[in-house]
């Protein structure tokens, strides 16, 4: 019993000492600690692969601090997260069901606890006086019984967290887990919702060169990369649907914006990346310029799939002609 109480004590430390590296966190960054940013801390904290963490991550690997703009867009764009598609993984469905049993169950026990315990208090000086060793244990019970009170008050709280957690993690399934952006399932989502006829290009985008990244710098200044990539396509693309395809690619899908009209957009968007100065965190070591080739189709006239496998052969020609280009319907070029 000793040895459990031990390590409900251990737990309930955690929060503290987390708030301290929260604090930590913000002075690092020159940030006072409002409750804005102080919230935006504890989500990357407590969250290292939540969305918010790698947002600020794009900002931080630049070699640039948090400004309170940044804190203020980035905690403004977690809060208005869409909801999660009504169709529901039942695996998903299953985990809420459960933490929500669990989490009212917690509840229960806690009032049940505290109400033995304040009855046990009231009677304690009545049965005090008439056996003392029956007062001792009721007043050692009375005891223990507040500490399993506070024990699960702790843990009401944690299960309410993970249960809410699991609320914003129903979207999930169409979200790559490592930048953020939809993945393929979520991208081909978005292109359904199209109008028949609707006016829409899609871009296939591939980093130049990004085997060479992860060769001499490893993988995880490679993932910093792929994320870099992702947030300056987001920026710089938006409101279109930016995604990760897999690997170093990415989508873009641009509704109501003719396949010229897309071109433009994207080689903004590499002008945009080009211009990051970009360094190891580490050692301070320039990483050289970020760029990437696409490849941008018509959705108009054809299923998504053969838009997308247009604009994949468009990048492979711009791969061909040189790397670092955008390459529309126009270049297309003639295999004869």
């Amino acid at each position: 019993m000793a040895a459990q109480a031990g390590v409900a004590e251990a737990r309930s430390s955690e929060p503290e000492e987390l708030a301290l590296r929260v604090l930590a966190f913000l002075s690092g960054q020159h940030l006072p600690p409002t409750p804005t940013n102080y919230e935006l801390a504890y989500l990357v904290l407590s969250k290292p692969a939540g969305v918010a963490a790698r947002a600020v991550d794009s900002v931080l690997m630049n070699g640039d601090r948090l400004s309170q703009k940044d804190v203020d867009r980035l905690l403004s764009a977690h809060r208005e997260k869409p909801a999660a598609s009504n169709e529901e993984d039942e695996s998903h469905a299953q985990v809420r069901r459960g933490a929500l049993q669990l989490a009212e169950a917690a509840s229960k026990a806690l009032a049940d606890t505290g109400a033995f315990g304040r009855s046990l208090a009231d009677d304690h000086g009545t049965i005090g006086e008439t056996d003392a060793k029956l007062g001792a244990l009721v007043a050692a019970m009375i005891e223990r019984s507040a500490r399993t009170e506070e024990q699960l008050s702790a843990a009401s709280k944690t299960i309410e967290a993970l249960r809410q957690e699991i609320e914003v993690a129903r979207g999930d399934a169409e979200r790559d887990s490592l930048t953020g952006l939809l993945n393929r399932r979520g991208i081909m989502a978005a292109a359904k919702k199209l109008k028949p006829g609707e006016l829409a290009s899609v871009s296939i985008c591939d980093i130049d060169r990004f085997k060479n990244v992860n060769d001499r710098y490893g993988h995880v200044v490679g993932d910093r990369v792929l994320k870099l990539v992702a947030a300056s396509l987001v920026e710089s693309c938006a409101p279109h649907a930016v995604g990760r395809w897999g690997g170093e690619e990415f989508v873009v899908l641009l509704s109501g914006v003719e396949p010229s009209a897309a071109v433009a957009i994207l080689d903004q968007a590499l002008d945009d990346l080009g211009k990051r100065n970009v360094k190891l965190r580490t050692t301070d070591e320039p990483l050289g310029r970020i760029r990437f080739s696409a490849g941008v189709a018509a959705v108009c006239g054809q299923t998504i799939d053969a838009a997308i496998s247009s604009a994949d052969a468009l990048l492979y020609q711009a791969k061909e002609a040189g790397r670092c280009r955008i390459f529309g319907p126009d270049e297309a070029r003639t295999s004869g």
